[in-house]
C-alpha cells in the first residue's frame, strides 16, 4: 500500500487501546536502522509497560512512515513484519515449532493480550492456506492494516513456511464489516 492509498482510505482513530510493545517494536526498528537520536526526534516517551491509544500508535507509525518511508510502497509491512520478528522469534516464548493453524488459532485467542477492541477469529481453509478476520473494530487505520500483512507474512517465515500470499480481501476502512486477511504457504 502506498502513502497515496492510505490517504485516500477512511479511519477511525478514537475508540481503542493497543499494548504499548506494538509501539516499541515500531520504535525498535527505528533504532535499529537509524539510531538513538532518530528516536528522540520522532516522538515524546512511549511507555514500555501497559497501554496507548490506537491514535497514539497510527501517529507514531505516520510519523516513522514520513520521515524514513517517504511513500515506498511495502514500507508499513515492513515495519509489521520487524514487529513478528521481535516478538514471535524467542524459541523461549513457545510460538516457533508450533503448526501454523495451531499458531493462528492461539494467535486469535490472544487478541485481547494486544488491544482492547474488537475480535479476531481464524479459519483454517486446506493444509497451506487461512484467513484471520478482525471484526466489530471501532477504530481502525490502513496503516494498521498494512502493519499486519508483513506481521503475517513474518509469522509464516517463523512458523518455516514461505508465504505465496498474504493479503486483505476486506477491510473496514473501505466500508467493509471485516479487516480479513488471507494467508497462503508452501
Amino acid at each position: 500500500m502506498t502513502t497515496m492509498e492510505i490517504e485516500h482510505s477512511s479511519e477511525v482513530l478514537a475508540g481503542g487501546r493497543v499494548h504499548s510493545g506494538i509501539a516499541w517494536a515500531h520504535l525498535r526498528w527505528v533504532r535499529d536502522y537509524h539510531g538513538d537520536q532518530a528516536v528522540k526526534e520522532l516522538v515524546a516517551p512511549v511507555p514500555q509497560e501497559g497501554w496507548i491509544s490506537f491514535e497514539s500508535l497510527i501517529a507514531l507509525d505516520r510519523a516513522i512512515e514520513r520521515k524514513f518511508g517517504r511513500g515506498r510502497r511495502g514500507f508499513l509491512r515492513e515495519l509489521g513484519r520487524y514487529s513478528a520478528h521481535l516478538n514471535l522469534s524467542d524459541p523461549r516464548d513457545g510460538f516457533r515449532g508450533e503448526a501454523i493453524h495451531d499458531f493462528f488459532y492461539r494467535a486469535a485467542l490472544l487478541h485481547a493480550r494486544f488491544q482492547d477492541f474488537g475480535t479476531a477469529a481464524y479459519e483454517e481453509l486446506d493444509p497451506t492456506s487461512g484467513r484471520m478476520v478482525h471484526a466489530a473494530y471501532p477504530c481502525f487505520s490502513p496503516l494498521y492494516c498494512a502493519s499486519a500483512i508483513g506481521y503475517y507474512e513474518q509469522a509464516l517465515i517463523i512458523q518455516h513456511a514461505i508465504p505465496t500470499r498474504v493479503e486483505e480481501t476486506s477491510c473496514q476502512c473501505n466500508g467493509e464489516t471485516t479487516c480479513t486477511f488471507e494467508m497462503r504457504w508452501a
